[in-house]
This record gives C-alpha cells, structure tokens and sequence, in this order.
C-alpha cells in the first residue's frame, strides 16, 4: 500500500459539504477533520428591497438576480417565491448554485462556461451582451463589492439582497486537540473568509501546524491568496465540487 504522506485532513468547508466530502474519502488511512469555519443564518429581507424587486418585475427588460452560492439559493427560496424567480433574467456564480437553482425548477440560468468567481461571471456577460437596467446580488451579508462595480460599470442599477449571514463555527475540542498534535496536515480552502476565520478561532498552536502542511484551494485567486500564509505547497482543484476535491486530493495523497 501507498504510505500517504499526512497524518491528517482538516476540511474547512461548511458543515454538510464537509461531511459528505468526509465520507467520499473514508477509505484513505489518515485522520479526517471536520472544522467548518462558519455557520449561517437566514436575514430576513429587507421590506424595501422586496418591493423594488417585486415592483420592477413585469418591467422589461427583466430584472436580473445573481445568486452568488447555492446556499444563497437556500435561504432565498425561504423567502421569494418560485413565480417571482422565474419571472427574472436568473444568474449564478458557479455550477453548484445554477445547479441549485435548476433543482427548484428555474431552467435558465445564465452562468459562465468556465471558472466560478464574480470576475467570470462578469466576462460571461460581455459575451452575451446582458440586458438588464437593474440587478440584485443575492448573497451573505458583506463582500461582492467587484459584482456591484462590474455590473454598475456596465449601466447596470445594482444592489445587494442579503439573504443570510455568516458566524465563526464553534472549534470542537477534538479537532484543536488533533492539529495541535502537528505531524504534517493537508487542508482545504473553499474560501478566502475561511482563511481568516480560522486563523483568528483556532489556538496559534494549531494554526502554526496548519500553515506548515500542504494546503488545497478551488482557484488560482485562493491560491494567490494562500501563498500569503506561506505553507509548505499550494494545491489547485481542477473545480470547487466535492468530486473534483476529492480526486485532487487523492492525488495529492497517493503521488506525493
């Protein structure tokens, strides 16, 4: 048998990715670590916003709503109704969110053919030269600041629909115990917010021994971004789907 060369992998993505991804890999002999660095919480929607989206629907051409995450999908659909959706031009920042909201039925969802960031996103609409007065950015509370300027540069009305919002996730006693154990760790980067959450909630012993292994990331930004906590190697997932992270993370495993 291949001798793998980590002791240990911490999955940092949220709690049911983690777990699912936790279990596609259940075969490797290492310690898996499930330490998500946020939960998320529902916002409810703000009355005015509601309304200027309600009211510009029916209005051509339509409004467009970017949904930025499938859990941007999720707690949308606790809140907007599906007649409401279908009625928009519908946008989403990766497959898993198009692939969110085609699940609930919206079939037309325009979305960049490749990559999965705000910056894709935006060059896919210069492709097929949106129509659109006014947008909605459906998302977490915070950030998306290169959506909004993109879609303002492009004489586009547009504004955040905060639909839930982000908290640092309890560390569990058994995982700050395990990273504090050093050995070498190989961990996984969904997110630049991941990053610093964990880094300010896990003890300066763990974190030292996370920075000093290997880490995994979903894009050349995030690796760009990793690179500035100077750990061993920076791995890129050929895409952000728990498939493609856990083939890049048996090769990692199984080649080094």
């Amino acid at each position: 048998m291949h001798e793998i060369p980590f002791n240990c992998l911490l999955i940092t993505r949220p709690l049911a990715e983690a777990q699912q991804l936790a279990r596609q890999l259940a075969d490797l002999p290492l310690k898996v670590v499930v330490q998500p660095a946020h939960d998320f919480n529902a916002i409810t929607l703000d009355s005015e916003d509601f309304d200027g989206l309600r009211k510009a629907v029916g209005i051509k051409p339509a409004p467009l709503l970017v949904f930025t995450s499938p859990r941007a999908v999720q707690f949308a659909l606790l809140q907007l109704p599906l007649n409401l959706l279908a009625a928009c031009q519908l946008a989403a920042i990766g497959p898993s969110t198009a692939s969110a909201l085609q699940a609930n039925g919206l079939e037309s969802i325009i979305q960049s053919s490749s990559g999965y960031t705000s910056e894709d996103l935006l060059r896919c609409f210069n492709v097929i030269r949106l129509r659109a007065n006014r947008a909605w950015i459906v998302a977490a509370a915070g950030g998306r600041t290169a959506l909004i300027e993109g879609l303002q540069h492009r004489d586009v009305e547009a504004k955040m629909l905060f639909v839930y919002e982000r908290s640092a996730a309890a560390v569990v006693a058994e995982n700050l115990r395990q990273l504090e154990q050093g050995g070498k760790i190989l961990s996984l980067w969904s997110g630049e917010n991941a990053m610093k959450q964990l880094a300010a909630s896990l003890s300066k012993s763990a974190w030292q021994h996370v920075c000093a292994g290997e880490w995994l990331v979903i894009s050349q930004r995030l690796a760009e971004i990793a690179a500035a906590f100077k750990p061993a190697a920076v791995h890129l997932s050929a895409g952000p789907g728990n498939e493609e992270l856990a083939t890049a993370i048996r090769k990692i495993c199984l080649s080094t």
